[in-house]
């Protein structure tokens, strides 16, 4: 019976209790350290404090703990896996900056290969510090109490000694006019921990970007920036990436999962229903029972730290709930080491995961998740896309990317940038339009026959395209991301070996080179180059005579039409990805229409498509775009071969097979002209978009459509919800209205006004990511209010001919314009809202004539009318506040 620790718990709830009194009397508001002072109190409830009192009730949880450690070691499967360490990098250097460090140890044993690192132990040692060197800045970075420091060890404890301390050394490096630096990854669990430490100081870095104009306020500045995680190149990488790995799952997340422990559930009951292995890491501390559901408590493993490293590193998928879903910057540190590794990655939803990340999986629903670790037919399938993870993070996403983005901010120059030659062999022509096309940025051309000795000496790297080989876009941006974790003389592509150190390169066409490793003889005279090597793969090449043509037409049931614009990375790995899981794939004909896409990435996605997939079709109108979805969707359907048409955005997903089970709908009941679906709205809130009165987990068939959304007030799906017949599209000549915003909303009402029958399916086809960036319907702009009144113009148009707007004038109209329309209009450039309101003005025409009722549609259209422009600009912005 432990009587003196309850009493300790006591002693602290009664201290607090006095800072408190004190505290009103002195009439002081209630702050963030207040706060996190009472959340640290430990609790006194019975529950908390009865094993310390109970010496039976406390010998039982101690025979528990030890079973649960137990049973936890036995399902840790053997790892006779040898890990491969990096030997250094060919890319990166120590940037010549001197800062000044105070943080936790893993983050400066990261600072010492990025710059010179200094530390110091009190503000004396800080002070003798800056007499000795020029510091360039000073660097707080934010600690928990569990983490090992350089120094003031509870820096995460306000009104502790440590932070007293850390208080007096910004002041004495503002006196010594040194930039004091603040950075944290910690701001939403722990936000009011810190932000009144981070106030202090002259720059604050936050991975998370809803938490700036917190920090600005707090901090009375505007030097508030975003920065994003980074991995460590030299510790976290895909070397030797293929040995001893298994196809399971590894659930990385820390417990307890607070408020997002239903997901890693319902990704967990996928991970089951697809009969995969499942781990989930037991948390280090022995002396305390798992915090993990009671679900996932039968698989839960324990081992030493280099035992459980190398589960991670030895398994196929990571499995990471998100536990920030709706910031658009901030994701896992989890979720960028295991693409960094080389493994696929399942998760819950998350608007950065979901805008930076586009091959990450994420999954809503166990039937989802399920599909997504059945999807991949081959090794080879998948073998690619989790190369496609290790582009992703080494191209864009090191530690050294963001150390240069923090010094870009402060005034640094520092520039990460090595520089290419390719040499053309044999045809010049065809090997230069194949450079011409390379991701990578720093590079440059020259022909074999005109090589000269300066053009080595002037580049980093050094490649050989020889008309032998088609090299597709991102050769050698994988070939340089190579040399960022190795320090090898070569990186060489086309063996068997995948990602591992060799000493030997088979073709120097399929080789690149570390200039300072090659001479012009060297390359003239194909002379080995000697030293150690390295092999990645044998992706992004052709042969030569794999000319991209058209794929024959063949014998589908249905077509899929997708529309595209400027959004190849989505396209790939988000719409084609969830179709390929659908079990009617081989049934499909799927056209790829492009709107006149100016980016080279999108146009490269498109042909990589049409090369692997024999029911992969596409059109091209190369001319700049129409500025909506509707001509591709229009030209789709005239190109369809098909009975049955689907549609599906390249930024959305296809989810729980719900395209199959809408085609056995139609297949089932020929009387019918389409049938719906629901889909998963995703932003900062979760919502389920699905038509009235379904049959739950059922089929309801609705016998006249037009009473049927004249019922429901024109309540509207998504089109993506469908499929239809296509001769129903052509017998009532339906297209959707082209340069429009939201036109599928009255393609889907005439489409009700036109059907004679419509099945309703109680199931979600799709998710529409309503928070992906540069997405049209979260831009608003000058141009989108215009292409509402295009829309608005032939909705008026349309429902006059049908003979529904009158009742659309008195259900719908003005609660729409209330709701949406001026809703958007607060988020207008200031400079373009007098415009941005003559356009809905114009909208309020087209319906004329009519009563209005909404007050604050009476407003407006009185304030425009009479010129009342401040009056109406205070109207909207009160109204809506």
């Amino acid at each position: 019976m432990d009587v003196k620790a309850t009493l300790r718990d006591v002693q602290k709830h009664i201290a607090w209790l006095k800072e408190e009194k004190e505290r009103v009397n002195r009439k002081e508001a209630l702050v963030g350290d207040d706060l996190v002072t009472l959340d640290e109190l430990p609790s006194l409830s019975r529950q908390a404090q009865r094993p310390r009192l109970d010496d039976k009730l406390f010998e039982e949880q101690q025979t528990a703990l030890q079973a649960e450690l137990e049973a936890a070691r036995k399902r840790l499967p053997a790892l006779d896996v040898t890990r491969i360490q990096s030997n250094g990098s060919s890319f990166y250097e120590k940037a010549n900056v001197h800062v000044a460090f105070v943080g936790p140890v893993k983050r400066a044993q990261e600072l010492e290969r990025l710059c010179h690192t200094h530390y110091f132990e009190n503000v004396t040692g800080f002070l003798e510090l800056l007499e000795a060197e020029d510091i360039d800045f000073l660097l707080i970075s934010a600690a928990l109490t569990e983490d090992e420091t350089t120094a003031f060890h509870h820096m995460g404890t306000p009104r502790s000694h440590s932070r007293h301390w850390l208080g007096n050394l910004i002041r004495k490096a503002k006196q010594k006019e040194i930039r004091v630096v603040f950075e944290t990854t910690l701001d939403t669990n722990h936000f009011d921990r810190f932000s009144s430490l981070a106030a202090q100081c002259d720059y604050i870095f936050t991975a998370n970007e809803e938490r700036v104009t917190e920090y600005m306020e707090e901090a009375g500045h505007e030097r508030v920036f975003v920065i994003r995680p980074g991995v460590d190149p030299l510790h976290v990488n895909p070397i030797g990436m293929m040995r001893g790995k298994v196809d399971r799952v590894v659930v990385t997340n820390r417990f307890p999962v607070q408020r997002f422990a239903k997901d890693l559930e319902t990704l967990a009951q996928g991970v089951r229903d697809a009969n995969k292995e499942l781990h989930v890491m037991r948390e280090a501390n022995e002396s305390k029972a798992s915090l993990a559901p009671k679900s996932l408590q039968d698989v839960l493993v324990h081992g030493d730290p280099e035992a459980m490293e190398k589960l991670k590193e030895t398994s196929d998928w990571v499995l990471h709930v998100n536990e920030v879903k709706n910031s658009p910057t901030m994701s896992a540190q989890a979720i960028y080491e295991a693409q960094a590794r080389g493994q696929l990655v399942l998760t819950n939803y998350s608007v950065a995961v979901n805008n930076d990340f586009p091959n990450v999986f994420i999954a809503t629903s166990a039937l989802d998740a399920q599909g997504i670790l059945e999807m991949f037919k081959t090794d080879e399938e998948r073998l690619e896309h989790q190369l496609s993870g290790v582009r992703t993070i080494f191209s864009n996403h090191t530690m050294y990317d963001r150390f240069s983005e923090m010094l870009f901010t402060l005034g640094i120059h520092h520039e990460i940038r090595r520089d290419v030659l390719v040499i053309g062999r044999g045809d010049v022509t065809a090997t230069r339009e194949q450079f011409e096309r390379q991701s990578y940025p720093h590079k440059r051309f020259v022909a074999e026959a005109e090589l000269q000795e300066v053009d080595l000496r002037t580049a980093d790297f050094v490649t050989v395209f020889d008309d032998r080989h088609h090299y597709l876009d991102y050769y050698v941006e994988d070939l340089v991301n190579a040399f960022k974790y190795t320090d090898v003389s070569f990186v060489t592509k086309g063996q068997d070996t995948i990602h591992e150190f060799v000493e030997d390169y088979a073709d120097v066409a399929l080789t690149m080179f570390a200039a300072s490793h090659v001479s012009l003889e060297t390359l003239r005279n194909d002379q080995r180059v000697e030293g150690q090597g390295y092999a990645i793969d044998h992706f992004e090449l052709l042969a030569p005579d794999d000319v991209l043509v058209p794929n024959e037409p063949g014998d589908y049931q249905l077509s899929m039409i997708v529309p595209i614009y400027n959004n190849g990375r989505y396209l790939y790995n988000k719409c084609f990805s969830s179709l390929r899981r659908s079990s009617m794939f081989e049934d499909m004909e799927i056209w790829l229409v492009d709107d006149g896409s100016t980016d080279q990435e999108t146009i490269g996605y498109i042909e990589r498509l049409v090369r692997k997939y024999p029911n992969v079709y596409t059109y091209s109108f190369n001319d700049g775009g129409s500025g909506s979805a509707s001509r591709p969707r229009n030209k789709g359907v005239e190109l369809a071969t098909t009975p049955y048409i689907a549609f599906l955005d390249p930024d959305n997903e296809a989810v729980n097979d719900g395209y199959a089970a809408l085609f056995r709908v139609m297949q089932e009941d020929d009387t019918l002209d389409l049938s719906v679906g629901s889909m998963l709205k995703l932003a900062n809130r979760e919502a389920m978009i699905e038509l009235e009165d379904l049959e739950k987990d059922g089929v309801r068939v609705i016998e006249d459509p037009r009473a049927y959304l004249l019922e429901h007030n024109f309540k509207v799906q998504s089109i993506q919800t469908m499929v239809i017949k296509k001769d129903f599209i052509q017998k009532h000549d339906l297209k959707q209205v082209i340069g429009a915003v939201g036109q599928d909303s009255l393609f889907f009402q005439e489409m009700f006004l036109s059907a004679g029958r419509v099945a309703l399916l109680d199931l979600t086809i799709h998710d529409y990511y309503a928070a992906v960036a540069g997405s049209t319907v979260n831009t608003i702009t000058k141009k989108y209010f215009m292409k509402c009144v295009i829309r608005e113009t032939a909705r008026a148009k349309a429902f006059a001919r049908e003979g529904v707007l009158d009742q659309y004038r008195s259900t719908r109209f003005e609660r729409f314009f209330s709701m949406w329309y001026l809703v958007f209009l607060r988020r207008s450039k200031p400079e373009e809202f007098f415009d941005n309101a003559g356009m809905l003005y114009e909208i309020i025409e087209q319906y004329r004539p009519m009563e209005l009722e909404t007050p604050i549609v009476k407003q407006f259209v009185d304030l425009y009318e009479s010129g009342q422009k401040e009056e109406l600009k205070r109207l909207y912005f009160d109204a809506y506040l």
